[in-house]
């Protein structure tokens, strides 16, 4: 077993070399020896592994477990409560795709879905009714090749679009810097200078970056004559009980600086763990989330997106840039979560071993196990003082420890 880890911690610190990694700005030895322990120690519950992790981050952490039908059969929290708001950086882009499934199923037939708010049957028609196939030409009115981008291909990243008009992760600088309750013209001339500083070929490239969430966030809007935050609160906050308060998308959320997140989809959002597994609850049974009551919500996602959602959707696309890359796993990508597979490179046997998940930069971690039919969420917030070695980012420690528990969930859950 401490030869995987070892074996682990070598690829993750691989994996930081082509990422764009926050680098720690703590020189202080006794945090460093703090952060190892904490990766590399050994730890035989979850209990001990998570205090054991705990003691590398900022703000503390919450750690849930919930089996097939929603319940917690886990909790363990240091510092930081399940109830606590805080921004999850990529974990963002799971909300981005069901919100943007949400639409179109609502869109599609509104008396069949579980509250679909103003989005009724029928709304969203601009370029067509709203669905994975429809182009950025007929909503956006783009021409030539760039006009052919679909939907299916922004919400997992094979659209073409470039970052920066390079291979990195990066995103166009407008989107950050939006202004507080941003036009449509605002928001379309960031769009379109994506579209100008892009040079991939639709469906051809796989290239992890938020431009391409941008992009489905503008199409969302027009098709459906909506803002963002009108979509998210009525196709999210308010049936799922979140905070609309805290709820909210920024545009930076790495400072105090308050700027429009309405084409932040990849990385803006702020929710808490316990908020966040009510939506997520929708992808573990098929379609039913979760209200703050506890009780379901039967219908609040088709079969048919929750299938989507979670299939492989490279669709043949050549991977350019992935920050997973140097990981010796097969990792590949539905909307807006990646796909990790354990134990092989076939892509035949992938979903005999395999996890969906969304983690962000920060740390935050929500999986889902859908051969073993139970999701988890690592909480934590680490961008500050402890948040890594200088070659290895938060994201990774999460990754460490996730790999550590799992198989210790699975002997509780037995299977």
């Amino acid at each position: 077993m401490k030869s995987t880890f070892n074996t682990l911690l070598l690829s993750l610190i691989s994996f930081c070399l082509f990422f764009n990694c926050l680098k720690s700005v703590e020189t202080d030895k006794d945090a460093r020896s703090i952060l190892l322990a904490g990766i590399v120690g050994s730890c035989f519950t979850i209990d001990s592994c998570f205090d054991q992790y705990a003691k590398t981050t900022d703000e503390g952490a919450s750690f849930q477990v919930y089996d097939q039908s929603g319940n917690r059969i886990y909790a363990r929290q240091s510092v930081l409560d399940y109830n606590t708001y805080r921004p999850i950086a990529s974990g963002s882009k799971w909300v981005t795709a069901i919100t943007a499934m949400r639409a179109i199923d609502c869109n599609t037939n509104s008396g069949t879905f579980a509250g679909c708010g103003t989005v009724t049957t029928g709304t969203c028609v601009t370029g067509g009714a709203l669905s994975l196939s429809r182009t950025t030409g007929e909503i956006l009115g783009w021409t030539g090749t760039k006009g052919t981008i679909t939907l299916r291909q922004l919400l997992s990243f094979t659209s073409g679009l470039n970052a920066g008009g390079g291979n990195g992760s990066g995103q166009a600088t407008c989107i950050s810097t939006l202004p507080v309750g941003a036009t449509g013209t605002q928001k379309d001339t960031c769009v379109n200078e994506i579209r100008d500083q892009s040079t991939g070929t639709p469906g051809a490239l796989f290239q992890y970056n938020s431009n391409h969430m941008a992009v489905a966030q503008r199409m969302l809007e027009v098709s459906c004559a909506k803002t963002w935050d009108t979509l998210f609160t009525q196709l999210i906050v308010t049936p799922l009980g979140w905070d609309a308060s805290q709820a909210v998308w920024r545009g930076n959320y790495r400072t105090s600086e308050v700027t429009d997140g309405s084409l932040s989809g990849a990385f803006g959002l702020s929710i808490s763990p316990e908020h966040y597994a009510r939506m997520l609850n929708a992808l573990l049974t098929n379609g039913t989330a979760k209200n703050a009551a506890g009780a379901n919500i039967a219908n609040f996602l088709s079969t048919t997106s929750v299938t989507e959602i979670l299939a492989d959707q490279y669709n043949g696309a050549k991977i350019g840039y992935s920050q997973f890359s140097a990981f010796g796993y097969r990792w590949q990508y539905g909307l807006g979560n990646w796909r990790f597979c354990t134990t092989t490179d076939i892509p035949s046997e992938c979903d005999r071993d395999l996890i969906s998940h969304s983690i962000g930069i920060n740390g935050f971690y929500p999986w889902l196990d859908k051969n073993r039919n139970y999701m988890a969420i690592l909480a934590v917030n680490n961008i500050g003082r402890k948040n890594g070695l200088s070659l290895l980012p938060a994201s990774s420690t999460s990754l460490f420890f996730a790999e550590t528990v799992r198989p210790l969930i699975h002997l509780q859950i037995g299977r």
